[in-house]
């Protein structure tokens, strides 16, 4: 083989190793750029999976409550709540005041439904997450003892005739109800109505 022939084979060695190394380093390069928009994709991703407000009927799991605003130290005192037939069966009330209320379940309204002809809202009305449904009831029967300091949830003059109710998660991770007491022919979140609310009672679990 001539002195030429042999250059020539070494040059061309020289250059094939150069473009293997070459595309090896692309291709590592090309892993590496690709794992980095893959975790890119990942932290960058928004979660639209919410995790939904945890509610649940009043009177189906829990029954019983103690007062956690002014309304119900006020009116109402503690409350121990049940379902006389089940889920869906009429809500039965029992204040430690000495008023008793039995109720039958009319509708179950989306939070931001309006209460009555005016712009209130049942989340505005109840203090509730905007997931929160509110469960209203008609008033079947509604009994006050003598001892109870402010008569019955509407007062001493009036009868109750709709209640509202909500049972979820608060903020701070407790289970909480929200009761609504409302005076008037139409219940609240009725098209056409405008009942008039008598007072909120707020409980919270026993600590």
């Amino acid at each position: 083989m001539s002195k030429w022939s042999s250059a020539r084979s070494r040059v061309c060695a020289a250059l094939l190793i150069a473009a293997l190394a070459a595309a090896a380093c692309t291709d590592r390069s090309g892993a590496r750029n690709g794992e980095t928009d893959r975790r890119s994709a990942t932290v960058t991703e928004v979660d639209l999976d919410v995790e939904p407000v945890p509610q649940e009927e009043p009177g189906w799991a829990r029954s019983r409550w103690e007062t956690a605003n002014a309304g119900a130290r006020d009116v109402t005192g503690n409350l121990t709540v049940s379902l006389e037939e089940g889920r869906g069966g009429p809500l039965a009330l029992a204040f430690a005041s000495g008023v008793t209320v039995r109720a039958e379940e009319l509708a179950v309204h989306e939070a931001n439904t309006r209460v009555g002809a005016a712009d209130a809202t049942f989340r505005a009305v109840l203090g509730v997450p905007p997931e929160v449904r509110a469960r209203v009831y008609r008033v079947i029967d509604e009994r006050t003892a003598a001892s109870a300091p402010a008569g019955g949830l509407c007062g001493r003059d009036a009868r109750t005739t709709a209640i509202a109710a909500a049972e979820f998660v608060d903020e701070e991770g407790d289970w909480a109800l929200r009761i609504a007491a409302f005076k008037g022919r139409r219940p609240p979140g009725e098209r056409g109505g405008d009942p008039e609310i008598c007072g909120l009672f707020a409980f919270k679990q026993p600590g």
